[in-house]
């Protein structure tokens, strides 16, 4: 239609890809029906050789014509084959003279451009990646290597379903039906006497349990890419996997299905995110070209490719081992209607005919004759056919268009089941044969047609003595085949690669600890003054020896160090502020979860009350802003809120220099740049009054007397400890998470800021002269630092969005 509107028509005729004896092959192929493509108006143009320099192909082997066509066989009572057994021969004899021609050219006997032909130089076109499949496994079965380049999605494989029964028992180790799924997985290669002996036996099953509790942990500390490659390590997956004859094409699905996964974990940061975006990927049947399987080797290898994926390619040598097939079937298009176009050309999609009823005996319909109408569903069904096979022939035009020296063409006809016997009408209306035996015949006569075997193969043989010298045609061979011997590398053609002169940054989670100490592991996002020094010696802060006044249940002769600081942040986490009833529960599992070992003589007893003291210290303390916590009841407070901000390439000198800008004091930054994610724990959020506060409990001791907990040496604390960066961070993960929970965020009227509570000196009566509590450190950032952090977490340009 766009042609017949045009002012000028081009054409190539001018074909630069094939040499002139296999172009007047084809032009002779394509020119014998004028319908070859049944479209009306859309017809072959002949094409002359172009300038284009051809490499030579030389064969001083057995003869073969450019254009090589090899019929199918019949069987002993001279009737073609089944369609089956014609297939399993198409292949084998394809798969035979590869193996024929790479072992002729490794003898010096067939040579491309004055080289020896390689594996790489053929190609073989099939329809599906089933058919890639066996023509894949023909060709290893003589030891010839290939690899197939298919539009099959990697998620659709089985080692895709392989690696979600894995990663769901490394999610769950405790789950043995989970962990025996695993086990049965061609990755880690159990079979079902092996599973059996393991369950039988504790101390084995036991041992994979432990085994995959460690793989969930590096899962959770380092990331699943890492994890995965580890399993891979311990359970020798790929050694296992290498031992199969389909072993690379399954060692690669497994390392694209990783590398998926380890992309995919930068937006689905837990483990349960990231195992539920593979079975998202599994069931939605990704189609884009990123789960496309990859090429599994870069070796010379003999090409397997589809027709569809094949346009606009060429290779020296091409098989076409199966376009004889009258019905190759295709994917179901998921439409409920029939879908074809009418006399104007414009799709359609038919929901008006209901599908008729088949019925036995009385009643079944009659036959029509030959001349009767067709009533609206046949004739809807006949334009689909043909329509269908108008495609077929056009994608029979790419795959014989894409050699460039010689062009291997399997055609002939075969029987197949056909209502209660079996014929031969499939093959011999098939849209190949058209092309040779439908001149004079429109697409509907063609279709209609009832040709004979024999009829079929006399136009193919009458083509052939009309063009000798391009064409030829030849039974198709039998075997036996020979096998192609392994070419052996001498040790000396190996060597190293060098290795690269820096190896970047790999992704990881980091936190306020990571960040500022350089300590990465899981439980650094959890900061209860891990790094707080066990003990600090009173003489350096000016002090005496430890005061008799002090009470013996005070809070300052708690023990100090990490595990002080564990238990003290437990007791904070389980009580109801607002009911003292419930405290003593809560400090009685905090010691049991944290006991304070280093405690000696009487005071293990007081411990107890020690907590419970502080408790209601602090609970009762009036804080910043007329915030009492023993008024503030459970719903109005968030405990240990878990974040997870993503930092994409936080580089330590930006970071550095925006905190010095806005004056905030900044330790020396513990890592070079961050590419993943930040994490970590507030240990609690308090609404008051309409705006919400972050609240973090700090058990360093500071001195056993009121001005220890004073704003300076409070300050100082802040300062050594680098919390300044760490409530910054908390700010910018509460910002983000009020922006998306509350309606009308705003941070100025929202956010009450940060209250850091030194909880050994936070108590009603210790107040500085402004009658402020003393123990507290507050700070409200300016919300345009926290914007330019959030931004600069996310990798952009920090300078380039503040203008």
């Amino acid at each position: 239609q766009a042609r017949a509107g045009a002012a000028e028509v081009y054409a190539l005729s001018e074909n630069q890809r094939s040499t002139a004896p296999l172009l007047r092959g084809l032009n002779a192929l394509f020119g014998r029906n004028d319908r070859a493509f049944m479209r009306a108006g859309l017809n072959y143009q002949p094409v002359a050789c172009g300038a284009k320099k051809r490499h030579a192909l030389v064969d001083a082997t057995e003869p073969r014509a450019p254009l090589q066509l090899w019929s199918l066989p019949q069987d002993d009572a001279g009737s073609p084959l089944p369609k089956p057994q014609a297939r399993s021969a198409a292949m084998d004899a394809c798969a035979g003279e590869i193996a024929r021609l790479i072992g002729a050219a490794q003898q010096g006997h067939i040579t491309l451009a004055g080289r020896a032909l390689a594996a790489g130089d053929i190609a073989v076109l099939v329809r599906s990646h089933a058919q890639g499949g066996a023509m894949r496994r023909a060709l290893a079965a003589l030891g010839v290597g290939s690899v197939e380049l298919s539009q099959a999605s990697v998620f659709q494989s089985t080692d895709a379903e392989d690696l979600e029964r894995v990663l769901a028992a490394v999610l769950e180790p405790a789950r043995e039906r989970a962990l025996r799924a695993a086990l049965a997985t061609v990755m880690l290669g159990f079979d079902a006497a092996a599973i059996e002996a393991v369950s039988a036996q504790e101390d084995q099953l036991l041992g994979f349990v432990t085994r995959f509790t460690g793989y969930r942990e590096q899962w959770l500390r380092r990331g699943v890419g890492a994890m995965l490659r580890s399993l891979m390590v311990r359970e020798g997956v790929a050694a296992r996997m290498l031992a199969r004859a389909d072993g690379e094409r399954r060692l690669t699905n497994l390392l694209h299905l990783s590398e998926g996964l380890h992309q995919a974990s930068e937006t689905h940061a837990s483990p349960e995110l990231q195992l539920r975006w593979l079975q998202t990927q599994r069931a939605e049947r990704s189609g884009e070209d990123a789960a496309q399987l990859r090429l599994e080797s870069d070796r010379n290898l003999v090409q397997i490719i589809t027709i569809h994926k094949s346009k606009g390619l060429e290779y020296p040598v091409v098989f076409c081992p199966f376009l004889w097939d009258g019905h190759p079937g295709g994917a179901p298009d998921g439409l409920e209607g029939r879908e074809y176009h009418d006399d104007d050309g414009l799709p359609v999609l038919d929901f008006s005919i209901e599908p008729k009823a088949t019925s036995k005996g009385k009643g079944k319909s009659k036959s029509k004759g030959k001349d009767a109408p067709l009533d609206p569903e046949d004739r809807i069904k006949e334009r689909v056919a043909l329509e269908k096979a108008a495609e077929n022939l056009r994608l029979v035009y790419v795959a014989l268009t894409r050699a460039v020296q010689r062009l291997y063409l399997v055609v002939g006809t075969y029987t197949n089941k056909s209502g209660r016997g079996t014929g031969t009408t499939e093959s011999t209306r098939s849209p190949l044969n058209s092309l040779v035996a439908g001149a004079g015949q429109s697409p509907a006569e063609w279709r209609e047609s009832k040709l004979e075997p024999d009829t079929v193969h006399a136009a193919w043989q009458l083509m052939q003595e009309a063009h000798p010298g391009c064409i030829g045609l030849e039974p198709l061979p039998a075997g036996p085949w020979a096998r192609v011997e392994p070419v052996r590398l001498a040790p000396d053609a190996l060597a190293a690669l060098p290795a690269p002169g820096r190896i970047p940054s790999a992704w990881w989670i980091g936190s306020y600890s990571s960040l500022s100490q350089g300590v990465r592991h899981e439980g650094a996002a959890v900061d209860h003054d891990a790094r707080v020094a066990l003990s600090t010696p009173l003489a350096e802060r000016g002090e005496s020896l430890p005061d008799p006044s002090v009470e013996a249940d005070d809070i300052l002769n708690f023990p100090r160090g990490a595990e002080a600081g564990n238990c003290m942040h437990a007791v904070f986490e389980r009580v109801d502020f607002t009911d003292p009833a419930t405290w003593p529960a809560a400090i009685d599992t905090a010691l049991r979860e944290q006991p304070q070992a280093q405690a000696g003589g009487e005071l293990p007893a007081l411990l107890p009350r020690m907590l419970s003291r502080m408790l209601a210290d602090v609970l009762n303390t009036r804080l910043p802003g007329g915030l009492v916590l023993s008024g503030v009841t459970r719903a109005r407070r968030l405990v240990e809120l878990e974040f997870n901000l993503p930092a994409r390439q936080l580089a330590a000198g930006t970071l550095t220099a925006l905190l010095r800008e806005y004056g905030y004091p900044v330790p020396l930054l513990g890592f070079g740049t961050l590419d993943g994610y930040l994490r970590g724990f507030i240990d609690l959020i308090v609404e008051h009054e309409g705006r919400f506060h972050i609240l973090d409990w700090k058990s360093n001791h500071l001195g056993r007397v009121p001005a220890a907990y004073a704003a300076a040496p409070v300050g100082r604390a802040m300062r050594e400890h680098g919390y300044h960066l760490q409530f910054l961070l908390y700010t910018v993960a509460m910002h983000r998470y009020l922006q998306r929970r509350l309606p009308g965020y705003r941070y100025e009227g929202h956010f009450g800021g940060a209250m850091y509570l030194f909880v050994r000196g936070v108590r009603p009566g210790w107040t500085g002269p402004d009658g402020a509590a003393l123990g507290v450190h507050v700070d409200r950032p300016p919300q345009e630092l926290v914007e330019r952090l959030s931004t600069l977490f996310a990798g952009h340009d920090i300078a380039t969005e503040a203008a």
